[in-house]
């Protein structure tokens, strides 16, 4: 049924993300909507006639036609779709029958005789139109939280450039610790950020194509050609029968049929087998029909696709030009057979990375991705979790830009895009273990684990991207406090550089006599309130003059006790530029909302 078939109106059901501020607006949420589902499963459905076109399978006229009926995705009723999904447990059965009447009824409407209809989903499963799509929309989604990836890395660089030698308390198991710089904070940030933009990006998003058991057998090649169409091609693969068995027997006979001849004839010698089998013949059992071992191109959610040609593209490149079309094979091997040549001009016409294998129950593409994205969040996660605890009131190191809305009092600047990146980082964990689950996926094709990804993905997809989208806003915008840095730095009155003070009280009075100084000075100083080389003056001025009272206070100065942390911080500044020139010097992703490009 498409949207002008409705009868009824059907109450507004779509999530506005009322309870999703996190991604609510945000570029992945626009991307990974009913929709651009919607919009995706149609694409595969065109990419996959046009691969069957360019290997020969299909003709042109029909991958154009269909192409052009599924390029108006408004045409089709989102939510009817899913309601009828509900009879074959997945949302592209109704949809590949309203194609199949819309494609039907634009050829009516022509005048077009050709059923053009026959080439909708030919030879496909819904699994690989449901996983092709899920890649699709990752696709057209991660590039966006990468380039927010971007933003925040920058904007940590800048905030660690800025406060390399900023002193300020470090804290462990709640308390404070010996000193470290706001910088070095910053820088930590900063590593985690970058850690997690390499690991999405690195992730390769195949297309999926595999038929009903994973064997692309309703592609096998056989001498019946499709009218318009050059080459060989499998009438196995069409919806249609190649015969009508479903008449009557005939079993009038106008003479008695002749007796079998013996086979092989009993005077022929037994043809000796040929050392490398013709087309069509199968190999020996031993021997495998194809090596897919190699690793094909890695199609990465931010790699471009210029791996044509390359072995495994099941394309044939130009030694001249370097170009290839996934029509033309030459030798012999895997690029020759159709499947695997169909596979390859189905990636390449979606900018999907080409799989070895379909991967119906292989499922490392959804974990990795979900992965990926629970790191993310996870990174993201950890500067909103120190955000958190340093814009609190008693310690108010950083404030956000903007905190709260207008109902919020004037005294307090609530962290908002922090609390909304902890709360995506606390749920992204769960979610990717319902991906890491479905690994363990029965048979050839499951019943269960796949259905159960698709929603997990796609909420991971818009946590993450949403989380991407306040931290860029959170880091550019934050306010720091050296002032108050020191004043918290000041509670312990110098306590926090007592091991400077140790070294040399050791070189002056012998380690177990410096260790009970110390102990007693750090003792008074907590319970009076004085600076720490105040107390060990009162302690024992024999000692305290052999030292020295300005150098004592140097010593006691949690300011110049934050050790190795600058380099540090110009460590990761380093890594963070090297890394920023790789980027800037890498061939990019096509845009998002590009429509598939032709196969070449």
């Amino acid at each position: 049924m498409t949207s002008d078939d409705r009868t009824d109106d059907h109450p507004d059901t779509d999530d506005a993300g009322l309870l999703s501020p996190g991604r609510a607006g945000s570029a992945a949420e626009a991307a990974t909507g009913d929709a651009a589902f919607l919009r995706a499963m149609l694409d595969a459905e065109a990419a996959l006639v046009h691969a069957q076109a360019a290997v020969g399978l299909a003709p042109e006229a029909a991958a154009d036609a269909i192409t052009a009926i599924a390029a108006t995705a408004e045409r089709f009723d989102v939510r009817d779709v899913a309601l009828r999904a509900r009879s074959a447990g997945d949302p592209v059965t109704p949809l590949v029958a309203d194609l199949t009447a819309a494609v039907d009824d634009e050829d009516t409407r022509a005048g077009r005789d050709a059923d053009t209809a026959q080439y909708v989903h030919r030879g496909a499963t819904s699994q690989d139109i449901v996983d092709t799509a899920m890649m699709l929309v990752a696709a057209r989604t991660v590039p966006a939280i990468l380039a927010d990836l971007d933003r925040t890395a920058d904007a940590l660089a800048a905030l660690a450039k800025a406060h390399r030698t900023t002193p300020a308390a470090g804290r462990t198991l709640t308390q404070h610790a010996a000193p470290t710089t706001f910088g070095l904070k910053a820088a930590g940030w900063l590593s985690s950020v970058r850690a997690a933009r390499t690991r999405l990006a690195a992730v390769r998003l195949p297309a999926q194509l595999g038929g009903e058991a994973g064997t692309l057998a309703a592609f096998a090649p056989d001498d019946v050609t499709v009218d318009g169409t050059p080459g060989r091609t499998s009438t196995a693969a069409s919806c249609e029968p190649v015969y009508d068995l479903t008449g009557p027997l005939d079993t009038t006979m106008d003479s008695p049929p002749e007796p079998l001849p013996d086979y092989p004839p009993a005077t022929d010698p037994v043809p000796e087998p040929d050392s490398e089998p013709g087309p069509g013949i199968d190999p020996a059992p031993d021997e495998p029909v194809y090596d897919l071992t190699g690793a094909a191109p890695n199609h990465s959610a931010e790699a471009a696709t210029e791996s044509r040609g390359a072995p495994g593209s099941g394309t044939a490149a130009d030694t001249e030009t370097g170009t290839a079309d996934p029509g033309t094979t030459t030798g012999e091997g895997p690029d020759t057979d159709t499947g695997v040549r169909l596979l390859a001009a189905y990636a390449d016409r979606l900018r999907l990375a080409e799989p070895t294998l379909p991967w119906h129950t292989l499922r490392t593409p959804v974990a990795d991705l979900g992965s990926a994205l629970a790191f993310t969040a996870g990174a993201l996660g950890k500067v909103a979790a120190d955000v958190l605890v340093l814009s609190r009131t008693e310690i108010g190191e950083v404030a956000e830009a903007r905190g709260g809305g207008p109902a919020t009092p004037p005294h307090r600047r609530t962290p908002v895009r922090a609390a909304l990146i902890a709360a995506a980082a606390r749920q992204a964990p769960a979610l990717a273990s319902v991906l890491l689950g479905a690994l363990v996926a029965e048979d050839e094709r499951p019943a269960g684990p796949w259905q159960a990804e698709w929603q997990p993905l796609r909420e991971l997809l818009r946590l993450t991207g949403g989380a991407a989208r306040d931290a860029a806003e959170l880091t550019h915008g934050l306010r720091v406090f050296p002032d108050r840095m020191r004043d918290n730095l000041a509670l312990t009155h110098g306590v926090l550089a007592a091991g400077r003070l140790a070294t040399a009280l050791t070189a002056a009075v012998g380690r177990t006599r410096a260790k009970e100084l110390l102990g007693a000075a750090e003792r008074l100083a907590t319970r009076a309130g004085i600076p720490l080389a105040q107390a060990l003056t009162e302690t024992d001025p024999a000692v305290a003059e052999l030292i020295g009272e300005e150098r004592m206070r140097a010593l006691t100065d949690p300011a110049g006790y934050t050790g190795s942390a600058p380099a540090f911080v110009d460590r990761a500044l380093a890594e963070h530029d090297a890394a920023h020139t790789d980027t800037d010097t890498a061939t990019q992703q096509p845009p998002a909302d590009d429509t598939p490009e032709p196969p070449r």
